[in-house]
């Protein structure tokens, strides 16, 4: 049986081939294994994915979980390796066409990662640069174990800061879907 190596560098074909039933991502060519995550990672996304869902149901963007393998067809400049695929927490996807062979071929609308001790690196740094070459429109970095939101927006293909949510600015609104507000408290208080 095939598994995927990672000390070895794969194509996008052969990892989409390989992958099968394990959690990983490719950054430039390698293999990323994900963890299992903790329960309060899982609650903030189902209540990320609950306030996202209520507003957009009527609409014709789609809000997925953390299973939705989304390809970022770009070249790494220093390496050759074309693609990237990552399984973004939450992504919201609005041009259905993108949608193919269950998964997102393209960049998603809005991305949610929420952060984890494994993870925190790779969603602040990498990811965050992936999603911002490949046009992601608004990109959130959640901090449950600090309670904070962060949201970049992309302005002249870049990612601008333009706000931070905590206990004292306790009230998001996204910038791309302004019909969507939620708190704070909204989003890490789990039941």
């Amino acid at each position: 049986m095939d598994h995927l190596d990672k000390n070895k560098t794969y194509t996008l074909d052969e990892f989409l081939f390989q992958v099968k039933e394990e959690r990983a991502e490719l950054y430039e060519g390698v293999p990323v294994f994900m963890a299992p995550a903790s329960y309060e990672h899982e609650g903030v996304i189902a209540n990320l994915i609950g306030e996202f869902r209520t507003v957009l149901k009527r609409n014709t963007c789609q809000v997925f979980g953390s299973n939705l393998q989304v390809v970022l067809p770009f070249t790494a400049e220093k390496k050759g390796i074309e693609d990237v695929t990552v399984l973004p927490d939450i992504s919201i996807v609005c041009e259905r066409s993108k949608l193919q062979n269950n998964r997102c071929y393209g960049a998603p609308d809005l991305v949610i990662e929420v952060l984890s001790p494994s993870t925190a690196r790779n969603d602040r740094l990498l990811k965050r640069r992936y999603y911002e070459k490949a046009g992601v429109k608004e990109y959130l970095i959640v901090d449950f174990q600090n309670q904070i939101i962060e949201k970049y927006v992309l302005h002249l293909e870049s990612f601008q800061l333009e706000e931070i949510y905590d206990q004292e600015n306790q009230t998001y609104t996204s910038t791309i879907f302004p019909d969507i507000t939620f708190t704070i408290e909204d989003i890490f208080f789990l039941n």
